[in-house]
């Protein structure tokens, strides 16, 4: 099974890499825009095989979870090839400020905002729980303001 998924992700990688970063720049912003839709989607059904599969193995269904475990893989193949059409991946500094730049712009405000809205409802436990994420992705972006300080500014 092992093997399996390898083969699949390195399937799905190459797949990818055939259309390569290149053709990004060919992209109109409505094409951009769904490629980030797809990723999102094929990155989150990824990650829900994953779960399943999880809880399958413990429940004893080892058919079921090695199923969803290899679906996960083939979503996560799914994710490589759209990620390379949009060109996600590029030189260090680039995708350090892109880390960088999803931490703070979108992960914090979204944390904040979601914490906000749930407070507002009277949902102070799922607010709670925002805001513990917030202060984790908080903790992340200056991690990798210091990696920018000690690395790319050492020059």
């Amino acid at each position: 099974m092992r093997h399996l998924k390898t083969w699949i992700v390195v399937a799905g990688l190459a797949a990818a890499l055939a259309g390569g970063p290149a053709r990004a720049e060919q992209l109109s912003p409505e094409g951009r825009e769904a490629l980030r839709e797809a990723m999102h989607n094929e990155a989150f059904a990824s990650a829900k095989y994953k779960l399943f599969a999880e809880h399958a193995r413990k429940a004893g269904k080892t058919e079921l979870a090695d199923l969803l475990a290899k679906n996960a893989n083939i979503e996560y193949g799914h994710f490589l090839r759209w990620s390379a059409l949009y060109g996600l991946v590029r030189d260090d500094s680039d995708n350090l400020k892109a880390a960088i730049d999803g931490e703070g712009d979108d992960d914090i405000k979204l944390y904040t905002r979601l914490a906000t809205e749930a407070a507002a409802r009277g949902e102070t436990s799922l607010a709670n729980h925002f805001n513990e994420i917030k202060a984790q992705e908080e903790k992340h972006q200056k991690e990798l303001d210091k990696v920018v300080d000690t690395t790319f500014k050492k020059n």
